[in-house]
C-alpha cells in the first residue's frame, strides 16, 4: 500500500459506521446489529438491522432488511454496501442479492459519505423490489434436486462446510418442497441454511461472508436480474463434466455422481 493519497487513501471504519447511522436516522428508523472487526483490524463487518423493514417471499416468510457494510485495509478490499436480510423464520442470513441496491468504492478514492447515504436509501425504500425479485426467484426452477445440489458445490459454497454433500443434502432436504423442481428460492435457502447454521467456529465471519456472496448469485447474476436457472443449471453440468469425465482426475462429489451428469446432460440436451 502507498502512503501518497493519490493511490490509496485509508477509510476509517468509524467514518463510516457514523455516517450511516445518520442515513438511518434520516428515515427514522431504529437500527439494530452488530459490528465485527477481524483480529488484525484489517477488515470490517457491520450487519444492521433496520426495525419495521419487513418483506415477505410469502405469508408466512417474513425477512427483516437492513443493510451489510464491509470494508478493509488489505490493499485488495474496498468499502462495499450490500442489502441484507434475516428470514425470520429460521435466521438465515442473506447478503447482496440485489446489485442494484449494492454500492462500493475503493481505496483509491477519498471517502465518498455520499454512496452510505445512497446505500441506506436504496435499502430503506426498496420492500416493494425485494419481494418481487423474491417472487421471481420462487418461479425459476431448477431440473431436479441433484442439478441444485450440483449448482451449489460448483458456486463454492461447500468450501465452508466440513461435508459439503451432506450438508447441502440436508439444507435442500429442509428448504425444497418437491425435489423433482427445486427453484431458485428455495435453493438459495438452502444455501444460507447451511452457511448460517452448519458452519462451526472456525470459518470467520469475514470468510463467511464471501460464502454469502456466492449463494447471492442463486438471485442475482449481476446485472440487476434473476439468473436463469436452466443456463446456470446447464453451465454446472457443463464444467463438472469437464473435470470428472473429460479429464478425469477428480473425485467425485457423492457415489454416482458421473450417472446423474449423463442424465443431466441428456436433460439440457448436451447429449450423454
Amino acid at each position: 500500500m502507498s502512503s501518497n493519497d493519490d493511490f490509496y487513501n485509508v477509510i476509517q471504519y468509524g467514518d463510516v459506521l457514523e455516517t450511516v447511522g445518520d442515513a438511518v436516522d434520516r428515515h427514522g428508523i431504529s437500527p439494530s446489529g452488530s459490528v465485527s472487526v477481524s483480529p488484525t483490524a484489517h477488515k470490517m463487518i457491520a450487519d444492521i438491522d433496520f426495525d419495521g423493514t419487513t418483506v415477505y417471499a410469502d405469508q408466512d416468510d417474513p425477512i427483516k432488511l437492513g443493510l451489510q457494510v464491509r470494508s478493509g485495509h488489505s490493499g485488495f478490499h474496498g468499502l462495499k454496501y450490500d442489502v441484507g436480510a434475516e428470514r425470520e423464520v429460521c435466521s438465515n442470513g442473506m447478503t447482496a442479492f440485489v446489485s442494484e441496491l449494492g454500492f462500493e468504492q475503493t481505496h483509491g478514492d477519498p471517502f465518498d459519505p455520499g454512496l452510505a447515504y445512497n446505500a441506506v436509501d436504496a435499502v430503506a425504500e426498496s420492500p416493494a423490489e425485494v419481494e418481487h425479485r423474491l417472487a421471481q426467484a420462487q418461479n425459476r426452477e431448477f431440473m431436479n434436486q441433484e442439478e441444485a445440489l450440483l449448482v451449489l458445490l460448483e458456486s463454492g459454497v461447500g468450501r465452508f462446510l466440513d461435508n459439503p454433500v451432506p450438508d447441502l443434502l440436508n439444507g435442500l432436504y429442509e428448504e425444497v418442497d418437491d425435489p423433482d423442481s427445486p427453484s431458485l428460492w428455495e435453493t438459495y435457502n438452502a444455501a444460507t441454511r447451511v452457511l448460517t447454521h452448519y458452519t462451526d467456529d472456525s470459518v470467520s465471519r469475514h470468510r463467511l461472508a464471501d460464502g454469502f456472496e456466492s449463494a447471492a448469485q442463486l438471485l442475482e447474476n449481476g446485472s440487476n436480474s434473476i439468473p436463469d436457472p436452466e443456463q446456470v443449471g446447464r453451465v454446472a453440468v457443463e464444467s463438472r463434466s469437464r473435470q470428472l469425465i473429460e479429464r478425469g482426475g477428480a473425485e467425485p462429489y457423492w457415489d454416482g455422481e458421473v450417472e446423474t451428469l449423463r442424465e443431466l446432460r441428456g436433460l439440457h440436451g448436451l447429449g450423454a
